[in-house]
């Protein structure tokens, strides 16, 4: 069973593009699409129902300096970063690309990549969110 509520933050890429693909895919999903600067400066809550947030990597980290890294699991599933033709990035985008990629909520695409690739994997996001965990052997 997947999720009603996905939590999606959409990074990197051109504004343009990365605010389109932010919106469709909210679209998709029946959320509404937030910028990152009025969710993480303006501290604009999260909906409780899902939502899918755009923003540049640099905001991200300009944001975690102030009260350490980003907790991501408690914000999103999944974190999807459009990425260009040259270099993930430098300095402050390169730190927050890694951050996102080292606990597993990264996923990279070409800005190109049709919708329904990235939905897949916002579903598989969701699948890992909602699937029943282990027993725990103690």
């Amino acid at each position: 069973m997947v999720a009603a509520a996905p939590r999606v933050v959409v990074i990197g890429a051109g504004e343009g593009a990365r605010t389109a693909r932010a919106a469709r895919l909210a679209g998709h999903y029946g959320v509404p699409r937030l910028s990152a600067v009025d969710v993480l400066i303006r501290r604009q809550p999260l909906p409780a129902a899902g939502y899918v947030v755009d923003g540049a990597p640099q905001l991200l980290d300009r944001v975690a300096r102030f009260g350490g890294p980003l907790p991501v699991p408690a914000f999103a599933d999944l974190v999807v970063h459009l990425r260009g033709a040259g270099p993930d990035g430098s300095g402050d985008a390169f730190r927050v690309i890694r951050y996102y990629e080292a606990r597993g909520v990264l996923a990279g695409f070409r800005p190109d990549v049709p919708d329904a690739e990235i939905i897949v994997a916002i579903d598989a996001a969701l699948r890992g969110r909602t699937a029943p965990q282990p027993p725990r052997w103690t």
